[in-house]
């Protein structure tokens, strides 16, 4: 989608309504897809290709070490941002994926 970073976003279902909201607040970036499985999450990336994967760490409550070296170790060209679910954390995470976006597609 040119003009848009894409997302692909790993998270748990008690969250996932609320940060795929807080996502979406931001203009320049489109949610390709989002889950609460790990594995689901990896081979989506490897389809879909998005432009970052954000993995919150609700999702993860024993193998976010694992999830993480996974995802690296797939080589994609997506930015891997790792969102420690806490409240106040919300913002940084709009800041970085804002800031993503508008390196990605300056104005």
């Amino acid at each position: 989608m040119e003009g848009v970073l894409t997302v692909l976003v790993l998270v748990g279902r008690q969250r996932a309504k609320e940060l795929i909201a807080r996502i979406e607040s931001i203009p320049e970036v489109c949610v390709l897809s989002h889950t609460h499985d790990s594995s689901l999450a990896l081979a989506r990336a490897r389809v879909l290709l998005p432009d970052a994967l954000v993995v919150d760490l609700t999702a993860l409550p024993a193998d976010a070490a694992s999830v993480v070296h996974r995802a690296r170790g797939l080589g994609l060209p997506s930015a891997l941002i790792v969102h420690p679910a806490a409240g106040h954390r919300s913002d940084e995470l709009i800041r970085t994926l804002t800031r993503l976006a508008r390196d990605q597609h300056p104005v």
